[in-house]
């Protein structure tokens, strides 16, 4: 009967419990921010059309970072992550994409896709993530303010693993806010 019980309790844990699975997406909660600069529209427009100054400023956070590079639209590091006893180093690779799409917006706001793709990274990335990829709506407040909202999601490698795949996963979840941090410094930095 105790067995029985157990087992009960064991499937009624699993069946309530939010899984993820390779392949699938995970919503992350949208961020909101506001940028103070003269024509900030187009410098968003500049900064996330020709990232190479954007990944230049961000810095990666969740892990020890060595080995940074940029190239035009493409960033490399080391990344070191320590749990518990065990530290683990890998290369990343990140490919960044965007383009100017305003169909996930509402009327009157300016919107771009945004994609960051891990597919030339080490095989412990790529197994758990394959990408972040964001939608960003713009509203001009004023010609020298723009207020924003980012909807992202992180998506899921093919091989993701109930073992590695959530350190992963919170790794890449922990990216959004210093990415915004960054574009927003940027813009700010333009002349």
């Amino acid at each position: 009967m105790k067995k029985l019980a157990l087992l009960l309790i064991l499937l009624s844990a699993l069946l309530t419990s939010q899984s993820v699975f390779a392949g699938q997406s995970v919503v992350l909660s949208p961020i909101t921010f506001q940028i103070n600069a003269t024509n900030a529209l187009s410098k968003f427009e500049q900064t996330v059309l020709y990232p190479e100054r954007l990944l230049n400023r961000y810095r990666p956070v969740g892990a020890t970072i060595s080995h940074k590079k940029v190239s035009q639209n493409v960033i490399s590091f080391v990344a070191t992550k320590s749990v518990l006893f065990l530290s683990k180093s890998v290369y990343v690779n990140g490919i960044f994409e965007s383009s100017v799409d305003s169909r996930a917006c509402s009327k009157g706001e300016t919107g771009y896709q945004l994609r960051m793709s891990f597919d030339s990274s080490d095989r412990l990335v790529t197994d758990n993530v394959d990408g972040l990829e964001a939608t960003v709506c713009l509203q001009s407040q004023s010609p020298t303010k723009l207020s924003g909202v980012v909807r992202s999601k992180v998506i899921l490698g093919n091989n993701y693993s109930n073992t590695l795949g959530p350190i992963a996963l919170n790794l890449i979840k922990e990216q959004v806010g210093p990415l915004i941090n960054a574009l927003t410094e940027e813009i700010k930095s333009l002349n």
